[in-house]
């Protein structure tokens, strides 16, 4: 298809109608001259006759422009007008935002370069426009087109979301359905023309809008006025954006404020709270400290470090504290003909348990140095001794008192003799290898609080001594502490280890004994009580 611009096709109909128009001029004149001449030099018989050809002529031609005139009519009809009306429809079409419901062979039907320009600048706009309308529906804000008197003639998607009414029940209603409550601001708002005017528009008027419930939200209106080229006002926008959830925040951030405080002051009191924590901590620390320091102090001063030795006795000992500082405490005495053994356990833990395993030692030192000056003591009296000592620590709101059993292995008389108060009964297999116990009467050591007994009278008992014999003394934590279960390691279980390891090496029995019973406990498990054990074997004559 060639290019046709509309210059074109006036030009051409120009020149038709110039053509046609010559035509007709020429006609007229002809019929003018053949008259004059004809009145001159034809008499009037043959001048009638003359016109009557020139009419039937004329009539001809008259016929023959007529239908070139309808021919040409028809082209101009078809070249010029249908699309000039097509034009206008799509025009319209545009206007109705409704092109692409036009024919496609309408559309097609576009011959001139103009109309085409045309079409694709009116597609433009309808595009543009459908675009201004999309981002207008998907604005979070409510927003409407009034026209000069405040009718409402366009609410977007948000405007009928939050108002809960539809496009038809809000088109063509005044603004003020909205404003049931704010007429004046309203009113104020619509005719303000000279603000408009100077400034071209009004922002943030506080209003309550009512949806279609009668339910009141408060809004911020924005408003612009819309004038045309000419500066003839064509309408209003207005754009309402939702202080319902700036309200919300602002009391959410109110409450918000409200249970940091309330944080804050908890805060304040568990800081006062860990830092009285951390300071009751570091006390425990420097206490724990201090007893660990007395109790290396009590293993290295008051308990064998060596094992001790005989020629006629195989003997070894040790203790575990359940605390830093333990309560438990033995010795031994070799002389030549004998050889004492001495367990004990002193009530509690810590400093004040520490405090009496050094008076008994301070004692204990005593008794050593007076049977090596010869002296006779006898293993009850020792113990008198040692209640004596411990009685003396006491007063009436503290006690101090230790259970403890006292053994001497007299090889001259060929006797063991012993004496107990209040202690665990050590455990002895003989020749016939069955455990049995040495058993024997006594109160605990020292000031033992209301029921105080003064002149306590400890039970002495002696058996044969034969050689081979097996003795395990112990303290009541090896039997009384507890794994996860809650289940004591227990007297059973002890007699069946010794059944099963008596004729091992004393250290060797003592080393297997502890790894038994501390698996029994559970690995890592703190102690409840201190565990001494002090085994003694009578090497055979």
């Amino acid at each position: 298809m060639s290019a046709i611009t509309i210059e074109d096709i006036i030009e051409k109909w120009t020149k038709n109608l110039t053509s046609l128009l010559n035509n007709l001029y020429g006609f007229v004149s002809l019929i003018i001259v053949i008259g004059i001449i004809a009145n001159i030099l034809i008499p009037n018989i043959v001048f009638n006759i003359l016109i009557i050809i020139i009419i039937i002529i004329s009539g001809f031609f008259t016929f023959f422009m007529a239908q070139k005139t309808q021919a040409l009519i028809r082209e101009w009809h078809e070249e010029f007008s249908n699309p000039t009306q097509k034009l206008l429809q799509t025009i319209q079409m545009v206007s109705l935002q409704k092109l692409d419901l036009l024919p496609e062979e309408q559309l097609n039907s576009f011959t001139s370069e103009s109309h085409l320009k045309l079409l694709e600048v009116a597609r433009g706009i309808l595009e543009h426009q459908r675009f201004i309308d999309q981002v207008v529906d998907n604005m979070f804000e409510m927003m409407f087109l009034l026209n000069q008197d405040g009718i409402i003639m366009k609410a977007n998607k948000s405007a009928c979301e939050t108002t809960h009414f539809s496009q038809s029940d809000l088109i063509g209603q005044h603004i003020r359905k909205l404003f049931p409550h704010a007429e004046s601001l309203v009113d104020y708002y619509l005719e303000l023309e000279i603000q408009f005017t100077t400034q071209g528009f009004v922002r943030d008027v506080e209003v309550f809008v009512q949806t279609s419930e009668g339910e009141l939200l408060p809004f911020s209106i924005n408003g612009v006025k819309i004038e045309s080229t000419t500066g003839v006002l064509l309408g209003y926008t207005m754009i309402a954006k939702n202080q319902a959830e700036t309200v919300r925040l602002f009391n959410q951030v109110n409450k918000s404020n409200y249970e940091l405080g309330r944080a804050n002051e908890e805060l304040a009191k568990r800081y006062d709270q860990i830092k009285k924590e951390i300071e009751e901590k570091e006390g425990q620390r420097r206490t724990l400290e201090m007893e660990l320091a007395t109790s290396q102090l009590v293993q290295k001063t008051f308990l064998p470090q060596i094992a001790p030795e005989h020629d006629k006795i195989d003997c070894a000992g040790t203790a575990i504290p359940a605390a830093f500082c333990g309560g438990d405490w033995w010795n031994t005495i070799t002389l030549k003909d004998k050889f004492y053994v001495f367990i004990a356990d002193v009530t509690g833990h810590g400093t004040a348990s520490a405090m009496v395993t050094a008076a008994i030692s301070g004692y204990f030192v005593s008794v050593k140095s007076k049977l090596f000056a010869g002296e006779n003591l006898d293993v009850d009296d020792i113990l008198s001794g040692f209640d004596t000592v411990l009685s003396s620590m006491g007063h009436s709101d503290v006690s101090y008192n230790m259970t403890c059993f006292s053994c001497v292995f007299d090889f001259e008389k060929k006797v063991i003799r012993f004496a107990n108060a209040g202690h665990n009964f050590p455990l002895i297999v003989r020749e016939d290898k069955k455990v049995e116990t040495l058993i024997a009467s006594g109160n605990r050591l020292g000031n033992i609080g209301a029921t105080r007994i003064d002149n306590k009278v400890f039970e002495k008992k002696e058996i044969p001594l034969l050689g081979g014999e097996f003795i395990l003394f112990y303290t009541d934590g090896l039997i009384e502490n507890k794994n996860d279960k809650d289940e004591e390691y227990g007297k059973r279980r002890l007699r069946k280890f010794i059944e099963k390891n008596y004729t091992k090496a004393s250290s060797e029995f003592i080393s297997l004994l502890l790894q038994d019973s501390l698996e029994f406990y559970g690995a890592g498990k703190p102690l409840e009580d201190d565990i001494t054990v002090v085994v003694t074997r009578i090497k055979q004559p």
